[in-house]
């Protein structure tokens, strides 16, 4: 039962992730982009700079990720009706969301548990109902 359920849910997970990235990864574009340290309000911050339509667009990235990257290029995805809203095309942050990854197999594993609990040491009084034989209730036209 485990390995069916394990192999069932990563199946569905698997075959949900395309389809639930923002920005939607098939109607989506890329675009290289910069990296570089700018004066943003009350410090400074590292951004990624990247331009569209002749227009420059600029997003926040993680200092502690980045600060050793500084003018290096990367690919950014982003939706063309919202180009201001884009993020780093990578594997961990785009497509692997550590949130909801927790939140995923955080529920699986409990579903799981609750599952094999009901399931694994049936009441005896039980056991002898089923193998008691009882048919099933036969149809009205039968």
């Amino acid at each position: 039962m485990i390995k069916s359920a394990i192999l069932l849910f990563l199946s569905c997970f698997l075959l949900y992730l395309p389809f639930s990235r923002v920005p939607d990864f098939f109607d989506s574009e890329t675009a290289p982009a910069i990296i570089v340290k700018e004066a943003l309000g009350s410090g400074t911050k590292i951004v990624a700079v990247y331009s569209e339509f002749g227009k420059e667009y600029k997003i926040i990235l993680d200092s502690a990720e980045y600060a050793s990257k500084i003018g290096e290029k990367l690919e950014l995805i982003y939706e063309l009706s919202n180009p201001q809203k884009a993020v780093v095309k990578k594997f961990w942050g785009y497509w692997l969301i550590p949130i909801e990854l927790a939140w995923s197999f955080g529920g699986f594993a409990a579903l799981l548990a609750i599952a094999y609990a009901t399931t694994h040491k049936p009441h005896p009084s039980a056991i002898a109902e089923q193998l008691k034989g009882d048919d099933a209730p036969k149809k009205k036209y039968e």
